[in-house]
């Protein structure tokens, strides 16, 4: 008997170490990413995500997205502000019928957006204000033509045989229905929900 309860803590120690090591990776990978769109390095982005996604959106259109976003154009400038480390969050790894792991990296992401066309007078600050509200998007002005901007951001991280059995990732948006096609609904589902759950401990934290 205690032979068999030794090999049962052993075994139980050793999933434990792994499940320790997976979000370990998933946290470093997490701040690799941010580092990279602070570097606007398009390529290592790219290659940090769930490639199944390139079957329905092109890589390079993806590429082209994230450069009209994060670089200098006509109307503003957004500036991705350093993560806070300590605020980088990896939740339990789960694991699908099919055996495709995943788990959920959460982070408040920080920028500041710059409008580069005009001042912004008071109603369109109140319309810019709303508009940003309804994203979940927490903002407030700096001057006439800033504004500093905090939105909890979660990331699916999947483990499967298209990866290589390592991990990719996608930024979860529950209406992208892209990712519907490519990620499993009971992921998607879970997603929902945790995202859903940091949101109220956000407000109560809040509160």
């Amino acid at each position: 008997m205690k032979r068999l309860i030794f090999i049962f803590l052993f075994i139980c120690s050793g999933c434990m170490l792994a499940q320790s090591a997976d979000q370990k990776k998933i946290l470093e990978d997490s701040q690799t990413f941010m580092s990279m769109v602070q570097k606007k390095d398009y390529d290592g982005m790219m290659n940090l995500t769930y490639p199944a996604i390139f079957e329905k959106i092109d890589r390079d259109m993806m590429i082209r997205g994230f450069k009209m976003l994060l670089e200098e154009n006509d109307y503003f400038k957004i500036d991705v502000l350093d993560l806070d480390k300590q605020r980088l969050k990896v939740s339990d790894i789960f694991n699908t019928d099919e055996n495709i792991k995943y788990a959920f990296a959460s982070y408040p992401m920080e920028m500041k957006m710059t409008f580069n066309s005009e001042d912004l007078d008071e109603k369109k600050k109140k319309v810019l204000m709303n508009v940003m509200e309804m994203q979940g998007v927490r903002a407030k002005f700096l001057d006439d033509n800033s504004v500093e901007a905090n939105k909890l951001i979660i990331v699916i991280a999947l483990n499967d045989k298209s990866t290589g059995n390592t991990w990719k990732y996608l930024n979860y948006y529950d209406g992208n229905r892209a990712y519907a096609s490519v990620v499993p609904a009971e992921v998607m589902k879970k997603a929902k929900e945790y995202y859903a759950n940091l949101l109220t401990k956000e407000k109560e934290n809040a509160n």
